[in-house]
């Protein structure tokens, strides 16, 4: 009976020992599990994005923000000679040149291109991402019309665009990327039939004073001042300069959609 009974407990213990044997097993597994998984998801995380600021972040001593709404902004660059700066990007724009010089373009890639900007010039660019610096002798002056909106053109109405109604007045400059610059100059007097307008930005180049009729007959008299910038809806209407000087503007029509 003794004999017996030691047998049973000679089992028993080896039974309790198998027990511990895989707790410890289980739980080495689970840690081995767990440093696994946390590796795999450290590996996962993607690794931080470089962002290149815009220009009025970038460079906010050369670059002034004039109005910004629709996805559209206006945007005044003034570099003196010597002036350079950080790197920078912009979205699609369109830019004219008021006062030109010579300035020097430097690309991400550590490219380089001198550039003679002209006075009264203007181009479309895509989306870039440069530095500048004014290499001449005279301050360089410009405007930028940058477009944040989706690349998609719309279709325009020739049958009421400004360009087609009264060619005279609106002069196409650059067209593309859905962005177009147009020339507007009225002389004392001057008037131009109903015609129609996207979504647009105004920068004024002279001093004037225009009558705006709408469709519907309503009336409407602005005053307009040297540097003035605005972003204007979409709208039908004809145009009578009943000021005493030549009214000079650039406007930057947006065909895209929002």
């Amino acid at each position: 009976m003794k004999k017996k009974n030691k047998i049973q407990f000679i089992l028993a213990c080896a039974l309790l020992f198998g027990v511990a044997c895989n707790s410890d097993k289980k739980e080495e597994s689970t840690e081995a599990t767990k440093t696994d998984t946390a590796a795999t998801t450290e590996a996962a995380q993607p690794a931080p994005q470089e962002t290149t600021p815009d220009a009025i972040k970038g460079a906010p001593n050369l670059y002034k923000l004039l109005t910004d709404s629709a996805g559209i902004r206006i945007v005044e660059a003034t570099y003196n000679p010597g002036d350079s700066s950080a790197l920078h990007s912009h979205a699609d724009y369109a830019v004219y040149t008021i006062s030109g010089g010579k300035a020097t373009f430097y690309g991400k890639d550590g490219s380089k291109t001198e550039n003679e900007m002209k006075s009264g010039t203007t181009y479309v660019r895509g989306a870039e991402v440069h530095s500048v610096k004014n290499t001449g002798k005279t301050p360089v002056k410009v405007i930028l019309v940058e477009v944040t909106r989706p690349a998609q053109t719309t279709a325009i109405d020739a049958a009421t665009d400004a360009t087609k109604v009264s060619p005279a007045l609106y002069k196409v400059k650059a067209d593309s990327l859905g962005i177009r610059v147009i020339n507007v100059n009225y002389k004392p007097g001057q008037s131009s039939p109903m015609h129609s307008h996207p979504e647009a930005a105004l920068y004024v180049l002279d001093d004037g004073k225009a009558e705006f009729t709408s469709k519907d007959g309503k009336k409407d008299t602005i005053e307009f001042k040297k540097g003035m910038a605005m972003i204007r809806p979409a709208e039908s209407h004809s145009v009578k300069n009943i000021g005493k000087t030549v009214l000079k503007a650039i406007l930057v029509e947006v065909n895209r959609g929002k």
